[in-house]
Formats: structure tokens, sequence, C-alpha cells
């Protein structure tokens, strides 16, 4: 499944749909005069990610990857992109790195920390680490030329559709989606870990994509003031 949710951006992904379980695994794939990856998908999608990859950006190199998180749910397909795409540099934060140089030990990891930017082509992101929710490994990405926030874990839901978008989806089923979900995931983290997120609903953003459930175009702000009531 691919879908673009902007004019430069496309959600690739898996979905589940079933009467007892309804959940997704989302990668993104930014064009233009750069063509930037965010976050792969599991090991047995990866021959679809890469060629929905490859369908749309041709013969054009792929300028980079940010990887958010090492967990194969969001890894597993990176060996297969990088075996189409073998020099492409992999931004991630350096517990990230820690936990897959031994897999693709000759990747190019490029360690960034918090408040670290990168510019590509006519794009920026600035990257954000948060450690702790859910693995000591994982950032979230902000794209500031489009005010899309990338959390891969973060404000993901139980939840799933084609296309992946919450345009047509109930707003309470959604809140109950996203609540299950931060239950499960990051209820465990320290307080001072679930206070990073305060930091980043400041940020001006107009749409979330995360790893995990719908694109949030129209229902963010419902699921941030989740987030707030649930860390306060």
């Amino acid at each position: 499944m691919k879908y673009k949710i902007s004019e430069q951006c496309y959600a690739i992904g898996k979905t589940i749909i079933k009467p007892d379980k309804k959940f997704s695994f989302l990668a993104y794939l930014i064009t233009g005069e750069a063509n930037v990856l965010i976050d792969t998908l599991p090991d047995r999608a990866a021959s679809m990610l890469t060629e929905e990859i490859a369908s749309i950006i041709g013969e054009k190199p792929l300028d980079a990857i940010i990887l958010n998180h090492s967990e194969e749910d969001h890894s597993g397909a990176l060996p297969d992109v990088l075996q189409r795409y073998p020099e492409t540099p992999i931004f991630c934060t350096a517990a990230c790195k820690k936990r897959l140089t031994g897999e693709l030990p000759k990747a190019n990891f490029q360690v960034v920390e918090t408040g670290e930017a990168l510019e590509c082509g006519e794009y920026k992101f600035t990257f954000y680490e948060t450690p702790g929710l859910h693995w000591d490994d994982n950032m979230v990405t902000f794209w500031n030329t489009n005010n899309i926030l990338f959390p891969n874990d973060l404000f993901g839901q139980y939840a799933a559709a084609e296309p992946p978008v919450d345009h047509d989806y109930p707003e309470d089923t959604l809140l109950d989606a996203a609540e299950r979900y931060y239950d499960k995931v990051f209820e465990p983290a320290s307080k001072a870990e679930k206070e990073i997120v305060l930091d980043l609903v400041n940020l001006p953003i107009q749409m979330i994509a995360p790893g995990h459930g719908l694109v949030l175009e129209n229902k963010f702000p419902a699921i941030m003031t989740l987030y707030r009531d649930k860390i306060k």
C-alpha cells in the first residue's frame, strides 16, 4: 500500500484489518530535489517497500534514510533497502547505531542528537531524542519544511484504514485506539521521559505521521490533548 499524504510525501505500509484487530506499519518517502526515507517496515514487507520506493523515484538515488527507532517493525526492511541503495547515509541516535551495527557493519550510520538538523535538497529536518519512549534509542523527526512530525511509535494507535488517514475515522474510536496504545507502550516510562512529549506538542505541527495507526491530519489536536492529560 502506498498513499500520498502530501504533495511530496508518500506513506508506504502494511495494514491488518480484522474484526478483532486493527493495526498498521508505516514508513514514509519524501521526494523532490532529494529523496528521503523515514523509517522502514518489518522484514516480511521488505520487498514491497523497496519495490514501492523504486516505483516512485525510478532511477534517482535515495539520498538519506532517517531511522527513528531500531525495533524490527521499523528497521527490519533496512538491509533490503541498503542492498538496493548501498551508499545511503542513515541518520539515527547513537543507541540506534549501536543496536544495528552488528547486523549492518558497512552501513553509513550518521549519529544525531536533539536539536541537530539535516538539510537535504530543499528540505530541512530537525531531530529530537525521546529515550524511554519506548526504547532507549527512540527519536522523532520534524520536517520543518512542511511542519509534519514523524514520531515513530509516539502518537501511534491500535487502528488501521486504507488509505491510512484519519479523515473518515470516528474521533472517539481513534482516541480509544490511541489511549490503548499509550497505556501499553508508554505508560511504563518515567515521568521525566514522558515530559519530553510536552515540548514536542509545542512545535508548529500541521500533521503527525506515526509508524503505527493512522496519519493524523484532522484529529491530532485531540490526541495531543490525550497525551497532555496522561502526562500531567
